[in-house]
């Protein structure tokens, strides 16, 4: 009896399993159909994008706008990318591994293709440009050295390989004049398109535009065909230019003496030096750096992170350095870019990032040790931890938390109607469901059952797809989450504060208004040297402070420890996102 009890609980969980196999195998489709229609959308926007005359911002030296990488396989890796860059900035992509930071910087370099956007480079619209045509030198985690070459073979095979533009000149050296006929097909090519692109075009505004481009072409190959101009030919460089850039490569790097060794007589560090003298001799406008230090050792990271600092300011360069090194981010950058999950999450310049994050995710990457997170509640301008203490906190906190939730429950139905709105599969299937549901009326009786069958079957795959779409998914489950928060009472949110900005209460480094003292045991202490990583039990969650090594700090001490109020953040406990 046992046994046959037992047979049939193992036969129910067989079925269970293959009916919950069946139903992840048809979310998975479902999914794929959407990615698949986005993909084929977006690729179909960037047909239509393209075929517009590019204007290249004022400002930016590198201007990325509205970038997006989707692969074959319909995943994708970059959501809407922007970003504009000065002449001369150190740009650092900081986000941990598969956020999108090395295929934008791919994007960038022209390795990889844009699925849709635009890339501008020094005023040119680069999207269509061959990689050697953007000029740009690209550094690589690998190093990426020729093992059968030389140190300078290596540093100049780019420069042999290379041509560039050169001025046609006479017998006197003076520049020969002519018809720059190369223009005028690139500029006759684009007219045509424009021209048919006019004729597609529905929105009077939109054809204002394009004709206001069509006239600018226009008179631009009045002029062209009939004043000659100065005319160029590319050549290659002569033998006595690459060598001397070479040379004075290899003087800045300290890497002399190496010049006719082969890659494997070097030290990783001197590998490195070598990858970035074959970017300097291009004297390019832009230098690509994909985590070029991963390799090295800790100590080799840290000298190598300032020769880099001193490379760019002696060559006036722009960098995009990417990296999933915090500390590499904090002292190498003018501007961070933060990113997680293919999403720009902040951008701004460490001190911004530090001190103003947008969410727990950048606030938690940033920083070493991380920010300390605690879940409270707040109500009456104090925070409430799971053991009852409460700190009380300034006036403005109240003001923003207060502002907060009504604008972000408008941002997030905005955003809902929007998915709706755009939910394409869903529509399609309703109207399957509503043609079925008119068939079940009008249907004799021996057919109903049949009907209502197929209505039941395509309600779960209703259920599914609803499902199947993560975005959505995660927006309601968000929006009923803030909607059931009673502002009026206790509001669930997480306390944020740093290590630095805990401090003990006989050595107070702030002038700001500082919290009431809190006596905390010890569970473990690190020694740095000059400071103490104290990690202490508060309400029932591990905190780290930062303490100073003026005397030995030993497990189970007390301390008697402060929060500075102004560097308190709290976050929304639903959403992430910063509160104040």
């Amino acid at each position: 009896m046992a046994d046959r009890e037992l047979e049939k609980e193992i036969s129910l969980d067989k079925k269970e399993k293959k009916a919950k196999e069946k139903e992840e195998k048809l979310e998975a489709k479902l999914l794929l159909k959407q990615r698949t229609r986005v993909y084929n959308q977006t690729v179909a926007a960037q047909k239509r994008n393209l075929k517009r005359v590019k204007h290249a911002p004022k400002d930016a030296y590198i201007s990325l706008r509205h970038i997006n990488k989707i692969y074959d396989n319909k995943v994708q890796a970059v959501f809407d990318f922007n970003l504009d860059i000065k002449q001369h900035e150190f740009v650092v992509f900081v986000g941990p591994s598969g956020c999108g930071k090395s295929t934008t910087l791919r994007m960038i370099a022209g390795l990889e293709d844009i699925t849709y956007g635009d890339l501008f480079i020094d005023k040119t619209f680069a999207n269509e440009l061959h990689p050697k045509d953007r000029d740009i030198a690209m550094v690589f985690q690998s190093y990426a050295l020729y093992p059968h070459m030389s140190v300078e073979g290596n540093m100049s095979f780019g420069l042999k390989i290379k041509k560039v533009p050169t001025l046609v000149v006479d017998e006197n050296n003076e520049p020969v004049l002519g018809i720059n006929k190369p223009a005028i097909r690139t500029l006759e090519r684009q007219l045509n398109n424009l021209n048919k692109f006019l004729d597609k075009v529905e929105s009077e505004e939109e054809k204002a535009e394009i004709e206001k481009d069509i006239s600018e072409i226009t008179a631009k190959l009045e002029y062209l065909r009939v004043t000659p101009v100065e005319l160029f030919k590319k050549k290659h460089m002569n033998k006595l230019d690459v060598r001397n850039r070479v040379k004075e490569a290899a003087k800045i790097l300290q890497i002399e003496e190496y010049l006719n060794r082969k890659p494997k007589a070097l030290s990783g560090g001197q590998c490195q030096r070598v990858a970035l003298g074959r970017a300097i001799v291009k004297n390019a406008k832009v230098f690509l750096m994909d985590e070029p230090l991963s390799n090295l050792d800790a100590k080799l990271r840290v000298a190598m992170r300032s020769e880099i600092i001193k490379l760019h300011k002696a060559l006036n360069a722009t960098t995009i350095y990417v990296t999933h090194d915090q500390t590499e981010a904090m002292t190498m950058a003018t501007r961070i870019v933060v990113m997680s999950k293919g999403y720009v999450q902040q951008i701004g310049t460490p001190i911004e990032i530090y001190n103003h994050p947008a969410n727990t995710f950048v606030a938690t990457f940033i920083g070493s040790p991380s920010m300390n997170m605690v879940n409270v509640k707040y109500k009456d301008g104090e925070v409430i931890f799971a053991d009852g203490v409460r700190i009380k906190l300034t006036p403005d906190f109240d003001e923003a938390v207060k502002l907060y939730f009504p604008k972000e429950i408008e941002r997030l139905e905005k955003k809902l109607v929007e998915i709706e709105n755009d939910f394409v599969e869903k529509h399609e299937l309703l109207e399957k469901i509503e043609l079925v549901k008119k068939a079940i009326v009008d249907a004799p009786e021996a057919k109903k059952a049949a009907y209502e069958a197929k209505l039941a079957a395509l309600s779960n795959d209703l259920v599914t797809l609803e499902t199947s779409n993560v975005q959505r998914k995660e927006t309601i489950a968000h929006l009923e989450a803030l909607k059931a928060i009673d502002l009026n009472g206790e509001i669930p949110l997480i306390f944020g504060i740093r290590p630095e900005d805990i401090y003990q209460s006989n050595r107070v480094l702030t002038d700001e208004h500082t919290s009431q003292e809190f006596e905390l045991k010890v569970t473990v202490a690190e020694l740095l040297g000059h400071e103490y990583y104290v990690h202490s039990d508060f309400g029932g969650v591990d905190i780290v402070s930062k303490i100073h090594a003026k005397r030995i700090v030993n497990v189970d001490d007390v301390l008697k420890l402060v929060f500075d109020i102004s560097k308190i953040h709290l976050f929304d406990s639903v959403t992430t996102k910063i509160i104040k």
